[in-house]
């Protein structure tokens, strides 16, 4: 018995250290809240190479959506998700889903693969306390965070916070 009880917590310790070796904190003070930089947050793209947002928003005003494949309301959404994908504004969305599924889901519903990118080990969704499917932060072009919107958006709904994410990118 006092054998077995060794093990297990010698098992819950190893299994505690793994979890912060795998999953180190996204970005030291990080909290998702308004006027919080993203531009430090790495995401995975399809090729399995890692890339932080600054990166991907390139200077442009974005909707950053969190949505599964698995998920009506994501589906129900995704189609007018294509308003924040322009020259003047980028669309990014993250998924936890297997790359190629993702990749020919999104494909059904004409959006670009390159607006597609992953969080294999959920890191990226836990540092957006990403709860409810689908999240979506809108982000001025210096990466800061301008809104926030829980659950699926109307195609206004959607307008109104990209509007003020652009307006809230001049100087």
């Amino acid at each position: 018995m006092k054998t077995l009880r060794n093990a297990l917590g010698l098992l819950f310790l190893l299994t505690m250290v793994l979890a912060l070796i795998i999953r180190p904190p996204v970005q030291q003070g990080f909290t998702a809240q308004s006027g919080q930089s993203v531009n430090n947050i790495v995401v995975v793209g399809a090729n399995g190479q890692a890339v932080n947002l600054g990166h991907l928003l390139d200077h442009h005003a974005a909707l950053i959506n969190f949505w599964a494949t698995w998920c009506p309301a994501c589906r129900m959404e995704l189609p007018d998700l294509d308003i924040a994908n322009t020259p003047s504004t980028r669309l990014i969305l993250i998924s936890q889903g297997a790359p190629n599924a993702t990749q020919q889901f999104l494909m059904r519903y004409q959006l670009p693969k390159r607006v597609s990118w992953y969080d294999p080990s959920g890191h990226v969704f836990n540092a957006f306390f990403v709860t409810t499917l689908p999240t979506s932060y809108f982000v001025n072009r210096y990466g800061l965070i301008v809104s926030k919107v829980v659950g699926p958006m109307t195609p206004t709904l959607l307008r109104q916070n990209l509007a003020e994410a652009v307006s809230n990118s001049k100087e």
